[in-house]
């Protein structure tokens, strides 16, 4: 079964920093004036809803988007992680490297921490207190060359409001290696339930010049507890 990660994207439902435009659909002709086709231009920016960072977000010499083969944004080896975080609460380097064993066979991690549960209910609080990852953790994380791609319920990998101050030092643990990652971001991992990931997918916007872009998240789940 496939189950769908991402959000839903629209001025109503994209959660975003202050000062940041909404996405929005912008007729260009439309059938009810006259027109012969609806068309539309879409304002989009490139880390609205669940999306993907590249390498190139924070490293000048890092991948862009279209410097990823298609099979890139494939996962078949998944590791799906419960660490329960409340506002401000870092993901320590102890409790991802409690699963060192299984994360050295492991292409992609998702990280669910239920604080996705405040989106709906407190869009200041989940966007100002992401819990977000310890530079600690990522360069544990970071250092797994075969682990390509991690995934957080939260808005950002790192807490933005702290990464301002002190240069983004997560991010960079993680963009800066050798190995090209990919960042998984403001992705809804609550709806995959108790079932194991045998897949994951998640298809950007094949767009040049791109840092990240919103992807459609899927996963192949075994088993259905949905």
């Amino acid at each position: 079964m496939l189950v769908e990660l991402s959000y839903p994207i629209s001025p109503e439902t994209t959660v975003l920093d202050p000062g940041i435009q909404v996405p929005r659909v912008v007729p260009r002709s439309r059938l009810d004036e006259g027109k012969r086709s609806n068309t539309s231009y879409i304002e989009l920016w490139a880390n609205a809803g669940t999306h993907i960072d590249v390498p190139w977000h924070f490293n000048p010499q890092g991948w862009q988007i279209l410097d990823f083969a298609i099979d890139d944004f494939v996962f078949r080896r998944v590791l799906l992680v419960d660490i329960p975080k409340e506002a401000w609460q870092p993901v320590t380097r102890e409790e991802v490297a409690g699963y060192k064993d299984e994360l050295v066979g492991c292409d992609a991690l998702l990280i669910r921490s239920g604080f996705s549960r405040y989106r709906s209910t407190d869009l200041e609080l989940y966007v100002r207190a992401t819990p977000g990852v310890s530079v600690e953790a990522a360069q544990f994380l970071a250092s797994l060359s075969g682990l390509r791609c991690i995934g957080v319920d939260f808005i950002s990998i790192e807490n933005v409001e702290k990464g301002r101050e002190t240069g983004f030092p997560t991010h960079h643990a993680l963009l800066d290696r050798p190995e090209p990652m990919l960042l998984l971001e403001d992705a809804n991992l609550v709806i995959l339930g108790d079932n194991k990931v045998s897949r994951l997918l998640l298809f950007p916007l094949r767009m040049s010049g791109l840092e990240a872009s919103p992807v459609t998240a899927v996963a192949e789940v075994q088993s259905v507890s949905l």
